[in-house]
């Protein structure tokens, strides 16, 4: 393939900017004009300027069929593109994914700062001479500062590309080649009159929320007050360095909040909102974000390449595709076209196999009845329950029953495994997230969660589980630096390294000796604890949540090379939920047959985890309704 960079400049002003519109909505929008592109189209020539007449020329010469295409935020350039050139290069590069993954999502990755981290002078392309201004309206003058900007853009992005290469694990390439074709190459569409009534059903359901809070607008305001609402809800507020203290993450900015605001808690949620001033939930913001879309065209699905520290994408550009749960109402009401189907894969209790293969190998209780095919969740519950608990069919009398005790299994195995205390149980069961809604007292959670950690050593045991692993022997090794092989970890400068080559970055990592003065500080951390800087502050760390650090990173890895030899079939994956793939199949007669044909993709045996089980299930339809 030849390979090729190439960076846009477009018309913007003070109100048609990607600081107040979304990447899609500034493309699709009637005023967008591009004033030209500069392209380098080879290692031994130097990047050239076109307007954008000459540029619409040009791009109509080339055979774009074979061309590795990259750009710094390829979902920017790749949209303009297809969008309003038909060009569709064979695959994309893209700079600012590459540095995510290898510089760290902790830190800018935009163009200058990766240009800085690399010894590159800043950007000089003068944007504040053409705001508001169509090219013709330009003099000379500036028109030649626009080229010259965008070619030194061109040639940075070039030398960036080579200089991260060197480190980019080679299957990642085509992660970040899917992902970009999952925003610029839409398929879905979006029911527009059943995004609106999603939206009046959630505004009725927020105005009875608003009413059962029973809370004092003072109380809201109060971050004081605030946190306490939260704790009482079972949420620990998260902290962050101020100029003087400790400050809670209380901003709509802060990625804690953001959390909340996507909590499946409703009072949780609503507090949330209430707090930023919210005028409409974001069930409400989601169904108006797709139904606008929907009436421009197919909606582009926007993910960030390992936008998670965990190494999974994370959702962008006001529009998250990765909160479609099975549950959500907006996911029916995304289709495709006559002549194709929708086959969503679901890779089955994958976290929960992984953390119990890590912490006690193929022979390891729970993966045995993985391996079995026996119910995993049935065994945890009838000892609670001190009942035999079962998996109840559709006539069986007892089936409310049996469907919320064994769902309260499922929360034991999925939740407890990653150190949820008995709060955090107890709110969840009664959220229903694992199964019928349970509505427990704070005693019986807390004797849920010591069942599990007494009957489960292989992670909890002190010394030998997998939690006292990662706190006394991986923490350690990461915040010195050293080189230890964990499995199919390796912990080397500070990274743990996953056996296809990619990484997750602790290099912020320190154990934390708290002033005497300091907030928020529990009595048995005033001896000291791990934290890690983020974007968002410092962040605690310990071994349970290292611990589910991995097993996401691991799992990710696991379906991501599943995604490629789906990909290498020739199949498209449109959408990527975490443990899930959204693909595309033709409705050609064989869809049945291809979908099986993924799913075993998606079970197959992990060379670098020999023995593991997996599982996974789909289905097919019009309708993205499973």
């Amino acid at each position: 393939m030849q390979v090729v960079v190439l960076d846009f400049e477009s018309f913007y002003s003070d109100d048609y900017t990607l600081k107040k519109m979304s990447t899609e909505a500034y493309i699709r929008d009637p005023r967008f004009k591009a004033h030209g592109a500069a392209i380098k189209w080879s290692a031994g020539t130097s990047a050239q300027w076109y307007d954008e007449r000459q540029l619409r020329y040009i791009l109509t010469q080339h055979d774009w069929s074979d061309t590795f295409l990259i750009h710094h935020h390829a979902q920017f350039d790749g949209l303009i593109l297809s969008h309003h050139y038909d060009v569709h290069p064979k695959m994309f590069g893209c700079t600012l994914s590459m540095a995510r993954l290898l510089l760290g999502n902790h830190l800018s990755v935009s163009l200058d700062a990766v240009r800085k981290h690399f010894g590159i002078p800043m950007k000089t392309t003068p944007y504040n001479l053409f705001r508001g201004k169509q090219w013709e309206e330009m003099d000379r003058g500036t028109q030649r500062l626009i080229g010259e900007g965008a070619i030194d853009e061109v040639e940075s992005i070039w030398k960036i590309f080579g200089l991260l290469y060197k480190d980019f694990p080679a299957e990642e390439l085509e992660i970040v080649d899917t992902i970009i074709k999952m925003f610029t190459e839409p398929v879905l569409e979006g029911d527009v009159e059943m995004l609106a009534k999603i939206w009046m059903d959630e505004d009725t359901k927020k105005r009875a929320n608003l009413a059962a809070l029973n809370v004092s607008e003072a109380d809201l305001q109060s971050s004081d007050r605030f946190a306490a609402l939260l704790r009482e809800a079972g949420v620990e507020p998260e902290m962050k360095e101020g100029k003087k203290k400790q400050n809670y993450c209380f901003a709509k900015t802060d990625q804690f909040m953001r959390d909340l605001l996507e909590s499946e808690d409703d009072r949780v949620r609503t507090l949330a909102e209430t707090r930023l001033g919210v005028k409409s939930t974001i069930m409400q913001t989601r169904a108006e974000t797709f139904g606008w879309m929907a009436r421009r065209g197919p909606l582009p699905v926007y993910l960030n390449y390992a936008g998670a520290g965990t190494l999974r994408p994370s959702g962008g550009d006001s529009s998250n595709f990765l909160n479609l749960k099975r549950s959500s109402p907006i996911r029916p009401a995304l289709k495709v076209k006559k002549g194709w189907l929708l086959g969503p894969i679901d890779a089955s209790q994958i976290e929960c196999r992984v953390l119990h293969y890590l912490a006690g190998g193929p022979d390891e209780p729970v993966i045995q009845k993985f391996r079995n095919h026996e119910d995993p969740y049935v065994d945890l519950a009838s000892q609670f329950y001190g009942e035999q608990i079962y998996k109840p069919k559709g006539n069986d009398p007892r089936k409310a029953e049996m469907e919320a005790k064994r769902g309260m299994g499922k929360q034991g195995r999925l939740m407890c495994g990653y150190g949820a205390a008995g709060k955090q149980f107890r709110l969840t069961a009664k959220n229903g997230q694992y199964g019928p809604p349970v509505d427990i007292p704070i005693e019986d959670a807390m004797k849920f969660v010591r069942l599990y950690r007494e009957t489960t050593p292989s992670v909890c045991a002190h010394k030998t589980g997998y939690w006292s692993i990662c706190n006394y022997q991986m923490l350690p090794a990461l915040a010195a630096g050293r080189t230890e092989q964990f499995g199919p970890l390796t912990i080397r400068d500070h990274r743990i390294y996953l056996p296809n080559g990619a990484m997750m970055i602790y290099d912020t990592l320190e154990w934390h000796i708290p002033e005497p003065d300091e907030e928020n500080i529990r009595d048995f951390e005033r001896d000291g604890f791990w934290r890690l800087k983020t974007r968002s502050g410092w962040k605690k760390m310990w071994g349970a949540k290292l611990t589910q650090n991995i097993c996401e990173a691991v799992s990710r890895v696991i379906v991501s090379q599943a995604l490629i030899r789906i990909k290498r079939m020739g199949f498209r994956t449109l959408n990527w939920p975490y443990d899930e793939l959204l693909l595309l199949f033709p409705d050609d007669g064989h869809a049945e047959e291809n979908m099986e044909r993924c799913r075993q993709e998606m079970i197959r045996e992990v060379s670098w985890l020999p023995g593991l089980p997996l599982d996974a299930e789909g289905s097919l339809g019009e309708r993205y309704s499973k």
